[in-house]
């Protein structure tokens, strides 16, 4: 898993950048849940003897968002236009 610690602090904060990385993680979410992108990233754990099937943010999207905060990109660009500069980097 990636260094999330710059994201979790940002969030952390609160203010305006805070809630823009809130709103650019729910879009995210959103698009994967609406099918317009690749979906989450699927495991397996086994706990108490079951096996349980879940599902995680991409691991490949915690780096950019932090290169999107630490380059000052939540502080020029719309959620959004962040969202889409993200996905871009998914497409071949």
């Amino acid at each position: 898993m990636a260094d999330t610690s710059i994201i979790v602090s940002t969030i952390a904060a609160g203010g305006p950048q805070g809630l823009k990385l809130s709103n650019v993680i729910c879009k995210l979410i959103v698009k994967v849940a609406d099918r317009e992108v690749d979906g989450l990233e699927k495991y397996q754990v086994v706990s108490f003897g079951r096996t349980v099937n879940g599902a995680r943010f991409p691991d490949r999207w915690w780096p950019r968002l932090t290169k999107a905060i630490e380059t000052g990109a939540f502080e020029r660009m719309s959620a959004q236009a962040i969202v889409d500069v993200l996905l871009d980097h998914d497409k071949p």
